[in-house]
Formats: structure tokens, C-alpha cells, sequence
């Protein structure tokens, strides 16, 4: 006899989190041996260790600002550990740990503007042709910047006229 069910979908694990998840990349300690710790929230965290850990095992962990934290370990892949705090942390600590991270992603090098004559930073790009040649590359010629400007003007002034006499007939 067949048995009558019905599936109920739940929600996916993102939303079920109590707290949400910030990803980094912070180094710490458990038990005298070097983990990774990959996402953090006030409730737990993502790290990855060599550390013979298991489900439900106890351990410590240095995080900034707040020092040894207590966690539960609730699952593993591999060297991936998912842990529990046994105690939330306070915004403050997850903040304190984020700002302590390397940024994610590389940094892009941003160079400077030309500083005006007179400047003593002037002075010094005098001395380096190379750094204003690679400055002026970037940019069209005034010419060609100016032909398409007006170009544009052009053919948005014949745009807007063609639509009013088009709607006027």
C-alpha cells in the first residue's frame, strides 16, 4: 500500500545561518598547530587545518581582540572543519578579525595625478619623462576627444529634430 507524503523544500543554508558569514583569510592556532580560517560569523566558522579533528571534538582558538575562543567542530571535509563558538562573539570581535584579514582581492595600483608646476613632486616626474609618458597614453588627443564630442552633439540634434518633425506630421 502506497504511503502518501509530501516533500517540503527548506531553505537553503545561506538563509538558515544565524548569523551571516564574512569570508577572509586569517591565521590562528589550535592546539599549537597553524589554521586557516576562511569564513567567520558570531556564531562560527570555517577553517582549515592539518589538526586531527572530528566531529563534536572541543577546541580553543586564538581571534583577535578577543583571544582563545571556545568552539564546537559540527562537521569536516578534508582539512575543512565547520565549528560551532560555544559562546556568540559580539560584532565587534567578527569586525576586529575582518579588518585583520588581507583583502581578498589584489589591490590595483593607483597612480597619481600630475601635480601642478611650482610642486616639488613636479620637480621629481621632471626628472622621470617615462612617468608622464605612461600618464598621457592613457588619453585620445584633444582633437580626436573634441571630433567626438561633436559628433555626438551632431547626431543627437538630428535624432531630436527627425523625432519632432516626424510626431508634427
Amino acid at each position: 500500500m502506497p504511503i502518501l507524503a509530501r516533500l517540503h523544500t527548506t531553505q537553503e543554508a545561506a538563509d538558515r545561518r544565524a548569523s551571516p558569514r564574512h569570508q577572509l583569510s586569517l591565521g590562528s592556532t589550535v592546539a599549537g598547530e597553524p589554521v586557516t580560517i576562511h569564513d567567520l560569523s558570531g556564531t562560527g566558522m570555517l577553517i582549515e587545518t592539518a589538526a586531527g579533528l572530528h566531529p563534536f571534538d572541543s577546541l580553543e582558538i586564538s581571534l583577535p581582540e578577543t583571544g582563545t575562543t571556545a568552539a564546537v567542530v559540527v562537521w569536516h571535509s578534508g582539512r575543512y572543519f565547520g565549528c560551532e563558538f560555544k559562546e556568540p562573539l559580539f560584532q565587534a570581535a567578527v569586525s576586529a578579525a575582518r579588518l585583520r584579514s588581507p583583502p581578498a582581492v589584489p589591490v590595483e595600483v593607483v597612480q597619481p595625478a600630475l601635480p601642478l608646476e611650482g610642486d616639488s613632486a613636479a620637480d621629481e616626474l621632471s626628472d622621470h619623462p617615462e612617468a608622464v609618458a605612461c600618464v598621457d597614453e592613457e588619453k585620445a588627443p584633444v582633437s580626436v576627444r573634441l571630433r567626438v564630442i561633436l559628433g555626438s552633439a551632431l547626431v543627437l540634434w538630428t535624432l531630436i529634430i527627425w523625432t519632432i518633425a516626424t510626431l508634427s506630421k
